[in-house]
């Protein structure tokens, strides 16, 4: 490795699972579009609390986000506090049952301070990304 900042880990520590939530932190996702390129979202997102390597999110069906997933996969989330930042690389499934997706974005909304209430009938899916790399850089 040439920059001596970057480090590179398997998976999710302790410690690093409360560096995210630490506080209310707004990260990017970074999907691969059906042309190749990326398509980059600031997302919403907690800790599984069942899974130690996997990170929640949520999107409404239909959104080009939600194609592109279930097209191809892999993902990358980057989470950033001034020039220290830290991205997550893997692989998402998709959650597709509708009252856990609605129970979800629900949580989600509450975790950082909208009304869950706004979500009531859309059709959600939980997006379930296994962190299979860390990349920091100090």
């Amino acid at each position: 490795m040439t920059d001596p900042a970057l480090t590179i880990e398997p998976t999710l520590t302790d410690e690093l699972r409360d560096w995210l939530t630490a506080r209310l932190r707004y990260p990017v996702l970074a999907v691969i579009t059906d042309q190749g390129g990326p398509s980059q979202s600031v997302m919403w997102f907690a800790l599984d609390p069942e899974q130690s390597d996997t990170i929640l999110m949520n999107t409404k069906v239909g959104r080009a986000k939600e194609r592109y997933l279930r097209r191809d996969p892999r993902v990358s989330l980057c989470f950033e506090e001034e020039l220290h930042w830290i991205a997550l690389r893997g692989r998402v499934d998709l959650d597709d049952d509708p009252e856990r997706a609605l129970r979800d974005i629900r949580s989600l909304a509450e975790r950082y301070g909208d009304d869950p209430d706004d979500f009531n009938g859309q059709r959600r899916v939980t997006i379930r990304l296994r962190v299979e790399k860390v990349v920091r850089h100090e």
